[in-house]
């Protein structure tokens, strides 16, 4: 029976850890959402700005998240060390950590120059949405152009930020990244509309912004660990002898399933951001507007399975395991009252999302339609994010791949398209696809963190 009297201690230790990083992804999130905002303003009844500003931060999306899912394996390493007292093997992780993203930076840096022309042949591939998709390319260009060189700081604020993530100091990157965000809102004023002398750049301008707020973010973060009391420690246990292939390669066997299961499941929204085009310029605007608001609920789950791998990966190192079943529960609770709030708050106030970006009636109208299935799919969410959070947190990633494979490629994408043009559903059957790919998910996660929390117990 349910005792909120057995789990306070719990919420208490989690929500500790996720209000900063709540902050801190509202921060990240918010970027994004300016950025589709003021564009949307900039175009007002036009939606091809919005539309481009749409293709060029999907694309983007794919690059960013790959290497967000490779950084996030030095918050469990570092954690399970903190958790055993040892401050030499933490530093040393940390040291490794630096090379590993900076690493990352460059590799992703290419790789999203590479997939570069992609935009420039979408008309050919698109070719059934109409002549508004070769505008659409072509002011996506400078936009992302823009965000492929913030890549590199990008990695390195990702490296600091994972490590003091698994030391359990999460208000640092709440306050750089809450710095950079209000910085980025003020530049796109001045860039995006041609303020201050400057002459309006519209998407680029965005683009400019968000790189410029990136810069100073890393630089900041970067300040703290080299002049804060508090990493004195740290900064003494440096050696030149940390650099070592074998903590890349642990590194790298925790990061790459968890960056797979996020490309994979956010290759699913973009591509179904992608597809929407197909549907004409404000089928798109509205599918990145509903993916856009969908992300705020997203940003607060997103907060809560941070704070639970940090304290997973704490009760693992230190070996309490009576601690595990009661925090798995906690994270759950807290998730899905969350994911439950958001889907009635998208229900009642459908008919007005829309107009927060855009003047185009056509896509705000679409909007209202999105927001029913995704108030849907916000509990499969919450859980399959949730329990690979956790799953994260005992460094249990393998497992992920597979899950996620069946998951979004075999039903989400598959019965995803076949909804949206065999039934002639549009970008509502594209949703749906979504549904179905994310309770797979949740159902099969939960089973494995079931099965691990057991084993753990019993050890």
């Amino acid at each position: 029976m349910y005792s909120f009297k057995r789990y306070k201690p719990h919420y208490s230790r989690i929500l500790r850890l996720a209000m900063p990083v709540v902050l801190a992804q509202a921060g990240q999130l918010t970027t994004q959402f300016a950025d589709t905002a003021m564009v949307g303003q900039f175009g007002g009844d036009n939606p091809i700005p919005l539309a481009a500003v749409s293709l060029g931060s999907s694309l983007f999306l794919l690059i960013y998240l790959a290497v967000l899912g490779l950084a996030l394996g030095i918050t469990p390493i570092v954690g399970e060390s903190y958790a055993r007292n040892d401050r030499r093997e933490v530093s040393r992780i940390f040291a490794n950590g630096i090379l590993y993203c900076l690493l990352l930076g460059v590799g992703a840096t290419i790789a999203a120059i590479a997939m570069r022309p992609f935009i420039g042949v979408l008309q050919g591939w698109m070719s059934s949405s109409g002549g508004d998709v070769e505008a659409v390319a072509e002011m996506a260009l400078p936009y992302y152009d823009m965000l492929v060189w913030s890549i590199v700081p990008m990695t390195l604020f990702l490296a600091v930020k994972q490590f003091l993530e698994g030391i359990g100091n999460t208000k640092v990157a709440m306050w750089t990244t809450l710095g950079g965000n209000v910085l980025n809102i003020g530049l796109n004023y001045i860039l995006i509309f041609g303020h201050c002398g400057v002459e309006a750049m519209g998407a680029e301008g965005a683009g400019l912004a968000t790189l410029i707020s990136r810069i100073v973010q890393t630089i900041a973060i970067a300040c703290y660990f080299f002049f804060s009391f508090r990493m004195r420690i740290y900064r003494s246990l440096f050696e030149r002898g940390s650099l070592a292939a074998s903590y890349l390669k642990r590194l790298l066997s925790i990061g790459f399933p968890i960056s797979f299961q996020m490309v994979l499941e956010s290759a699913a929204f973009i591509l179904t951001s992608i597809l929407a085009l197909s549907f004409g310029a404000a089928a798109s605007s509205a599918m990145q507007v509903s993916f856009n608001i969908a992300n705020i609920a997203w940003m607060i789950t997103v907060a809560i399975g941070s704070a639970s791998t940090i304290v997973v990966s704490h009760i693992y190192g230190a070996q309490q395991r009576s601690e595990l079943r009661p925090t798995i529960y906690a994270t759950y609770h807290l998730g899905l009252v969350w994911a439950l709030f958001m889907a009635t708050l998208f229900v009642v106030l459908r008919n007005n999302i829309g107009a927060l970006f855009t003047d185009n009636t056509e896509t705000i109208a679409l909007t209202a339609q999105l927001m029913l299935p995704i108030a849907i799919y916000q509990l499969s969410d919450s859980i399959q994010g949730l329990s690979i959070s956790m799953l994260r947190g005992i460094q249990d990633v393998k497992i992920i791949m597979p899950i996620v494979l069946c998951s979004y490629l075999v039903l989400n994408i598959p019965i995803g398209c076949m909804l949206a043009y065999h039934f002639q559903m549009g970008c509502m059957g594209l949703v749906i696809g979504l549904i179905i790919g994310l309770s797979s998910a949740a159902i099969l996660t939960a089973l494995r963190l079931r099965n691990q929390t057991k084993r753990f117990e019993l050890k």
